[in-house]
C-alpha cells in the first residue's frame, strides 16, 4: 500500500511542477506525447492482425520470415530490469530466449511487446505468427543483449522522497524544482525501495489488486446487484393480463452455488428466480411442427395449502445443422482479473469452445484495460494451437475501459460477419468497468445501440469479491444477449460446450410471454420470479419492444402461484359474457424470426380438467417446484408465505433418482441443497 501511495504522490508532484514552471509543463507534455504516439503506433500495427497466408511466395511472409526487430533494456528506478522491442507487423506473439541456464532456451511467449527479466543473462526475440493451416511461422532473431541489474540504492526515508522528487521533475530536461518530504509518505521498506509500474493504482475501497506479489492485498466485498420489487397476489378480474419477457440466463443460480459452496450467505439480490429455474433441462417435447412447443402441469402448491401452482414450459426447436460461427472473444484483462477464478479460468473457457469450432467457423481475440487490443482477427476455427498459444499469453493489469473494448470487438465481429451465420461477441469480465461508461443505465443505452447490428452478445461473469453482476446482466438484457457465470471449469463446459447452440445459435429473436387468467375459474395469481423481466400489457404487440432471444433447443421455465375462485357467483357476469369455465388460463407468446422487424404468436390454452394431485404430476414438476421454493427462501421476500429450504430438501429426498436422470443437472442442485445444509 505504501508504494501505491507514493507513486500517487510523485504523480501529484508532478502536477504541481507543471502548474508552477510552464517550462517543464511543455517538456512534460512534450515527454508524454511520445510515449503516447509509441503506444498508439503498437496499437495500429497490432490492431486487425490476421493469421498468415498459406502461400510460402507471397510478399507478405517473405516479408515476415526477414523482419528484424531490435531489442533494448529498460532500467526501472533502483530494482527491475525488463527489455523492450518494437512490434513486427504480422506477429501474433513473441518467443523470448535466454542462456541463463548456460545454452539458449525459451523461456517466455508473450503478445507484448516488452518483458521483465527474471535472470541476468543475454537475451533475444523471435515474432511468431501462424498460416490459416495452423503452422506456426518463426520470424528472424532480434540481436542480443546481455541484461545486467543497476546497483541499488539505498536511503533512509527522508532522502528517498526528496531524491524521488528531483528526478521525477527532471523528465524531458525540465529544470529541477525542491519539494519537502512532509508531501508524501515515503515507499521505504527496511531501508529499500522498490516500484510497481503495473500496479492498478486506486483508492483502498476501490477493490483493485496489483498483478505482482510485492502489490498484493485483499479485496473487499464489493459486488453489486440490481434490486428488483417482488409482485405479490394480483386479482385476475381486475388484472388479467401477465406479460413479461422471456429469460434464458443462468448466472444466478451459478453465482449463488459459488456463494454457498464458499459457506457465504447468499445475497438476496442476487436472486433471480427464473435463472434458477431456466438453469436445468427439463427434456420437454420437441416441437413436433412450427418453432415451439409448450408443456403444462397443473397441481396443488407444495408451501401453499390454499393455493394451485402453474408450471409452464415453452420449448425452442433444436438446428439439426449447424450455421458457421463468427465469434469476437472479448476478454476482460484489467488488474481485477488478476485472480485464479478469473482471468485463468476465462482461458480455459475460450480452449474449451475452441475445441468444438471447425474450419468454416472465425475465431478472433480482443482485450481490453487500459487499452483495447486486437490479439487476432478472424483465424479459423480449427487453428487450436494458434488460438491456445495467444490465450496463454493473457496477463492481468491496468484499468478497465470496457465501453472502448465492446466498440472494437462489434468491429472485429463486423468484419468477419458471416452472412446467415452465428455472429456474436463473446465477453468474459467481472464487470468491474471504472474507465468509460460505467453506470448501469447508461451501459444499457450504450449497448441497445448494438442490436441493429444482427451480432449477438454472450456475457460471462467470472470472479468474487468485486462482481458487477448488475453491469453484465444489463448489458445481455439490452445487448440480444445471454449472461452466464462461470465459477468452475466444469460451469464453462456446461455452457459452451454442452449447451453450446443454446448459447452461441440464436433461433428466435424477442421472445414475449403473455398469460391471461380466467376470472371464473382465478381468484388471483402471482408470477414466480421475472421480477426484472416484466412488461406492460401494450408492449406485447409492440414490436419495437425489445426482449430476450431464445438459442437452438433452449425453454423456458414460468410457474405461477394461483389462488382458486372459491365460487362462481362473483364471476357470474363475466362468465356469461366470456362463456369459459373450462380453462384456467391461457399463454400467448410472441417471437420474431432472427433478422426480421414482424413478430409471429401463437397461443395454448391451459384446461382446468387437466389438474391433478401433487402426487401424480412428473418428475419435471416436482423438481422444478423444488427449485422454486428454494430460490424463494434464499431471496427472503416476506410475501413469499411460507417457503422453506427444509421443506424443499425432504421433497427432492423423496425424488426417484432415475426419474431425476431425465432432468439436466439435476445432481447439482442436490449437490447444492447438501451444502446448504
Amino acid at each position: 500500500m505504501k508504494i501505491l501511495r507514493t507513486l500517487a504522490a510523485f504523480t501529484a508532484a508532478a502536477a504541481v511542477a507543471a502548474s508552477a514552471a510552464p517550462s517543464y509543463a511543455t517538456a512534460y507534455n512534450t515527454y508524454l506525447s511520445k510515449v503516447s504516439a509509441s503506444v498508439e503506433q503498437e496499437v495500429r500495427t497490432r490492431s486487425y492482425v490476421s493469421p498468415m497466408t498459406t502461400n510460402r511466395k507471397a510478399t507478405r511472409y517473405k516479408n515476415f520470415i526477414k523482419a528484424k526487430t531490435r531489442l533494448y533494456q529498460d532500467n526501472d528506478y533502483y530494482w527491475s530490469t525488463s527489455i523492450s522491442w518494437q512490434p513486427v507487423k504480422d506477429a501474433l506473439l513473441y518467443y523470448v530466449y535466454s542462456n541463463a541456464g548456460g545454452k539458449y532456451k525459451l523461456v517466455a511467449k508473450t503478445s507484448d511487446t516488452n518483458y521483465y527479466c527474471g535472470d541476468c543473462a543475454t537475451y533475444f526475440v523471435r515474432p511468431v505468427t501462424y498460416d490459416y493451416n495452423d503452422k506456426r511461422i518463426l520470424g528472424a532473431s532480434s540481436n542480443k543483449i546481455e541484461v545486467t541489474y543497476p546497483d541499488y540504492r539505498w536511503f533512509d526515508d527522508d532522502d528517498l522522497v526528496e531524491e524521488e522528487y528531483k528526478d521525477a521533475v527532471n523528465i524531458a530536461g525540465a529544470p529541477q524544482t525542491t519539494y519537502s518530504a512532509d508531501t508524501a509518505d515515503a515507499a521505504a521498506d527496511d531501508g529499500y525501495y522498490y516500484e510497481e509500474a503495473e500496479a492498478e493504482y486506486c483508492d483502498d475501497d476501490d477493490g483493485c489488486i496489483s498483478d505482482d506479489e510485492y502489490g498484493w492485498f485483499e479485496m473487499p466485498d464489493n459486488e453489486e446487484y440490481s434490486k428488483y420489487a417482488v409482485d405479490g397476489f394480483k386479482s385476475a378480474a381486475q388484472t388479467p393480463l401477465s406479460t413479461f419477457s422471456a429469460d434464458v440466463d443462468t448466472a444466478s443460480y451459478a453465482n449463488a452455488r459459488r456463494m454457498i459452496m464458499n459457506g457465504n450467505r447468499v445475497t438476496p439480490d442476487a436472486v433471480r428466480i427464473e435463472e434458477f429455474l431456466n438453469y436445468f433441462d427439463y427434456n420437454y417435447v420437441q416441437p413436433k411442427s412450427g418453432k415451439f412447443s409448450v408443456t403444462y402441469e397443473y397441481t396443488d402448491c407444495p408451501w401453499n395449502k390454499e393455493a394451485k401452482l402453474l408450471m409452464l414450459g415453452v420449448q425452442a426447436k433444436d438446428v439439426e445443422t449447424e450455421p458457421n460461427s463468427n465469434l469476437v472473444f472479448l476478454v476482460d484483462v484489467s488488474g481485477s482479473m488478476y485472480s485464479q477464478d478469473k482471468l485463468p479460468l476465462v482461458v480455459d473457457s475460450l480452449k474449451k469452445l475452441t475445441a468444438e469450432m471447425t474450419k468454416k467457423d472465425r475465431i478472433s481475440i480482443v482485450t481490453y484495460s487500459g487499452e483495447e487490443r486486437v490479439i487476432i482477427s478472424g483465424a479459423r476455427g480449427n487453428m487450436r494451437n494458434c488460438i491456445g498459444e495467444l490465450a496463454d499469453t493473457l496477463v492481468a493489469s491496468g484499468c478497465t475501459n470496457g465501453e472502448a473494448g465492446i466498440n472494437m470487438a462489434y468491429d472485429i465481429a463486423a468484419r468477419n460477419y458471416i452472412q446467415g451465420g452465428s455472429n456474436r461477441v463473446i465477453l468474459a469480465t467481472d464487470g468491474d468497468l471504472n474507465v468509460g461508461i460505467s453506470d448501469k443505465d447508461e451501459l444499457s443505452e450504450f449497448i441497445s445501440k448494438k442490436r441493429g447490428s444482427g451480432i449477438y452478445l454472450t456475457v460471462l461473469g467470472f470472479g468474487t469479491g468485486n462482481l458487477k453482476d448488475d453491469r453484465m446482466e444489463a448489458l445481455a438484457k439490452d445487448g440480444n444477449g445471454n449472461y452466464h457465470y462461470i465459477d468452475c471449469a466444469e460451469e464453462a463446459s456446461k455452457v459452451l460446450v454442452d449447451e453450446r447452440k443454446a448459447t452461441l445459435i440464436t433461433v428466435a429473436d424477442d421472445v414475449k410471454l403473455q398469460v391471461e387468467f380466467n376470472p371464473a375459474l382465478v381468484d388471483s395469481y402471482r408470477l414466480i420470479g421475472y421480477d426484472g423481466r416484466r412488461l406492460a400489457n401494450e408492449d406485447f404487440t409492440n414490436d419495437k419492444k425489445d426482449a430476450a432471444d431464445l438459442g437452438a433447443g433452449q425453454s423456458v421455465t414460468v410457474m405461477y402461484e394461483i389462488i382458486p375462485a372459491k365460487n362462481s357467483g362473483s364471476s357470474l357476469q363475466y362468465q356469461t359474457n366470456n362463456g369459459n369455465k373450462t380453462d384456467i388460463c391461457t399463454l400467448k407468446c410472441r417471437y420474431k424470426k432472427p433478422g426480421t422487424e414482424k413478430s409471429k404468436e401463437f397461443s395454448v390454452a391451459v384446461k382446468a380438467k387437466n389438474y391433478c394431485t401433487y402426487t401424480n404430476t412428473g418428475i419435471r414438476f416436482k423438481f422444478a417446484a423444488c427449485v422454486a421454493e428454494v430460490a424463494m427462501a434464499l431471496r427472503g421476500d416476506k410475501s413469499y408465505g411460507n417457503v422453506s429450504i427444509k421443506n424443499a430438501k425432504a421433497r427432492f429426498n423423496r425424488l426417484d433418482e432415475d426419474e431425476l436422470a431425465s432432468i439436466g443437472w439435476s445432481e447439482d442442485f442436490g449437490a447444492l441443497l447438501e451444502n446448504l445444509g
